[in-house]
């Protein structure tokens, strides 16, 4: 797939995303479809956060595909974190991380990235923003597959 098309493609999906996940609920969340990057050299057979959405994430790969959805509060509060499982496919033991979610306003409310990096961290965005913007959140060395 070309570069020009990847792009289409992720413009699409953002605005299908900010359409869906711009509706807030009664209890002031809002809810954000999920989409993986795995910069690591071992598949990823399976993800969540909060116990919600993910899905497989082959070998430097990402960005393909949401679930829907995790929820999070409208409003940001310090110290927010979330929680990511997964199974590799080099380790078959499910694996668990807190994660503390940078902040975020609700017009940043996209979609939910999560990132597995190459070092091992896990690192989340809430953004409206795919890797190839130059406003995503993840920068340098760790974004590239």
């Amino acid at each position: 797939m070309t570069a020009l098309k990847k792009f289409a493609v992720a413009l699409m999906f953002a605005m299908v995303s900010t359409l869906l996940s711009s509706c807030q609920a009664a209890d002031d969340t809002m809810g954000l479809d999920v989409v993986g990057y795995n910069h690591t050299d071992h598949s990823i057979g399976d993800f969540s956060v909060n116990g919600e959405a993910g899905s497989f994430l082959a070998r430097h790969s990402g960005g393909g595909g949401f679930a829907c959805c995790v929820s999070l509060p409208s409003q940001y509060t310090p110290g927010m974190s979330v929680t990511v499982t997964w199974t590799d496919t080099y380790n078959a033991h499910p694996q668990s991380r807190v994660v503390v979610v940078p902040l975020y306003t609700p017009e940043d409310g996209g979609h939910f990235a999560v990132h597995f990096l190459r070092n091992g961290q896990i690192k989340v965005f809430v953004t409206m923003y795919y890797p190839e913007h130059p406003n995503y959140p993840l920068k340098g060395d760790e974004v590239p597959m």
